[in-house]
């Protein structure tokens, strides 16, 4: 999902919580420059007037900027100060933009052009086509918007919250009855989700779509048979060092093996590493803030920049980047609260941040929107809470409690890139007959897994649908996020976050804002293409450092120093 769809997603998820728990909202980002000033509601609610084909597209492109700019703003009432969220107010006058005509009109503009204006209107027809559908979606089935529970232990639990409870339940009997609940109140809700899918469907068609690949195409912006390439190339790739660091962790953790495993250890398995004292409440704001200024991406320096740090009622704590006006008014939400989770998810979204602070080209599609690149810069910036140098730089604990975040980090975003590529792979198969069978995916699952999956985490697995491939997109995020890590490392070694160098290239590729598809970033990286070769060293250098021997391999038995001038952060 693109950081501009997703404003209006939390918006849904917000209004639809009320106040109430929202420990599964997602989060957003801001936009400006020398772009067009904040709507008005004069200038939104007008239909899209009869212009000729360049002043409609200028037309077109003011219309969606204002839209994002207006949700934007909503969005950060409601984040910070819990206000209520008026939706409808931010889409009245808007319908225009999202309809069959204007769809097609940016489609085949798009097919006319040619270089930088054929990938921005790509890019603005991929967002046109998502929005189009979620409203017709939304409008075809309603009911959709509530939220699933179950009942345990006599309460009653939202199912997002059910990770949660499993990381935190030490009882693997209880971990198991837990799952099962989960899945029983996943399938009592399937109904409700295919129809939502076949609204979907049906409005896709409409517009020229005949199936779900075909529009997953459109908007990812590969055919098919890369993305599956892509998906198969990254189990291969990371195979060993997945099996090893997994099952490091499972003996560690867990006392059981990688094949003893089941999906419902794994929330619990993948917290390790949580320590208290490598992540106290109140420093997370302050790391973060003194990194990007040490390499001269002074965010409170930075015009139009406004960081919330504060924790206040009605707030929600968790980090929260907001393109409101790229780069005029870009804003970012947290509140402390403490922990690994907390540092990766700030590490992240002033990644993001920064990235809209400072880029500065006109086009709107390259300022606004263009999920990989803003995700891939987010993740090369999350990425250092579990950096084994950047981690005793911070921390200054000695080894025997670094090891542990080490280890547990780099199996969870491992876990995280093979769960990304076995979900492109089973939706790729679902298109299919034989190949969208429950037994090829259980199949894939436990490629991707290296262990048995059994029937309830199957279940759960394919119940959580993703037929338009969004999961394409954040995998090859990921994926450039480790090819950026390795390129900064190589330019600036062995610390990228100490160099101003390093500042000053960022700062560069920022100003582009989304004009390098994906295979042309990798390209700026100084790799062929976009690989998991990058992720697979990491994986093994930070592997070693925690002490783990990967099968086939020379390493070592026990953990190498995890001093700072002991850690090479580069694999061998």
């Amino acid at each position: 999902m693109s950081r501009a769809s997703r404003i209006a997603t939390l918006l849904v998820a917000c209004a639809a919580c009320a106040h109430g728990d929202r420990t599964t909202l997602p989060e957003a980002r801001p936009e400006s420059g020398g772009g067009p000033k904040p709507a008005t509601e004069a200038t939104c609610s007008a239909p899209l007037p009869l212009l000729g084909d360049k002043e409609r597209l200028a037309s077109i492109r003011t219309g969606v900027d204002q839209l994002l700019t207006a949700q934007a703003r909503l969005l950060w009432e409601t984040w910070t100060r819990g206000a209520a969220p008026n939706l409808e107010a931010s889409l009245a006058g808007r319908e225009a933009l999202f309809s069959p005509e204007t769809v097609a009109f940016v489609k085949d503009a798009r097919d006319r052009s040619e270089g930088d204006e054929r990938r921005a209107l790509a890019l603005l027809h991929a967002f046109l086509v998502g929005e189009h559908l979620a409203r017709e979606a939304a409008a075809g089935s309603p009911a959709a918007a509530g939220r699933l529970a179950l009942t345990w232990e006599g309460r009653t639990v939202a199912t997002e919250r059910v990770p949660a409870l499993l990381a935190l339940e030490p009882d693997p009997e209880r971990r198991a009855g837990l799952e099962r609940a989960w899945a029983d109140a996943e399938r009592r809700g399937a109904a409700i989700a295919d129809a939502r899918w076949r609204g979907i469907a049906a409005a896709a068609e409409r517009i020229g779509y005949s199936s779900f690949l075909a529009l997953a195409v459109e908007l990812r912006g590969e055919p098919i048979r890369r993305l599956g390439a892509l998906a198969n190339s990254v189990l291969g790739e990371t195979d060993a060092e997945y099996r090893a660091l997994v099952d490091a962790l499972a003996h560690v953790e867990m006392g059981t093996g990688l094949a003893e495993l089941r999906g419902r250890d794994m929330p619990r398995l993948l917290r390790a590493g949580e320590d208290a004292r490598a992540f106290p409440t109140g420093r997370a704001a302050g790391d973060v803030g003194k990194m990007l200024a040490t390499i001269g991406l002074d965010l409170p320096g930075r015009p139009g920049v406004v960081l919330d740090l504060e924790a206040r009622s009605g707030k929600d704590p968790r980090a929260l980047a907001l393109p409101v006006e790229v780069p005029r008014s870009v804003r970012v939400s947290f509140a402390p609260q403490g922990g690994a989770t907390e540092l990766r998810a700030l590490l992240h979204e002033m990644g993001v941040a920064a990235y809209y602070a400072y880029v500065s080209t006109p086009m709107l599609e390259f300022r606004r929107l263009g999920a990989v690149t803003s995700e891939t810069w987010g993740g090369v910036f999350e990425d250092l809470a579990g950096d084994p140098r950047w981690l005793a730089e911070r921390t200054g604990l000695d080894d025997s409690h670094l090891v542990p975040i080490v280890r547990a980090a780099a199996a969870r975003r491992l876990h995280r890139a093979r769960t990304l590529a076995a979900r492109v792979l089973v939706e790729i198969g679902r298109a299919g007959k034989r190949e969208g069978s429950p037994a090829v995916a259980k199949a894939i699952l436990e490629r991707a897994f290296a262990r048995p999956v059994e029937t309830d985490e199957l279940q759960l697995f394919l119940l959580d649908r993703d037929p338009l491939l969004e999961s394409a997109d954040a995998l090859r995020a990921l994926l450039l996020a480790a090819q950026g890590e390795a390129f900064l490392t190589a330019r600036s070694p062995p610390s990228w976050w100490h160099s101003k160098e390093s500042g000053a290239w960022l700062a560069a590729a920022f100003a582009d804002g989304s004009r390098l598809a994906p295979a042309d970033l990798a390209r700026a990286f100084g790799v062929a293409r976009v690989d998991a070769s990058a992720l697979a060293a990491s994986s093994r250098a930070r592997a070693a450092a925690a002490g783990i021997r990967q099968a086939g391999r020379e390493g070592p038995s026990s953990p190498r120093s995890l001093r700072p001038e002991a850690v090479t952060g580069v694999a061998p």
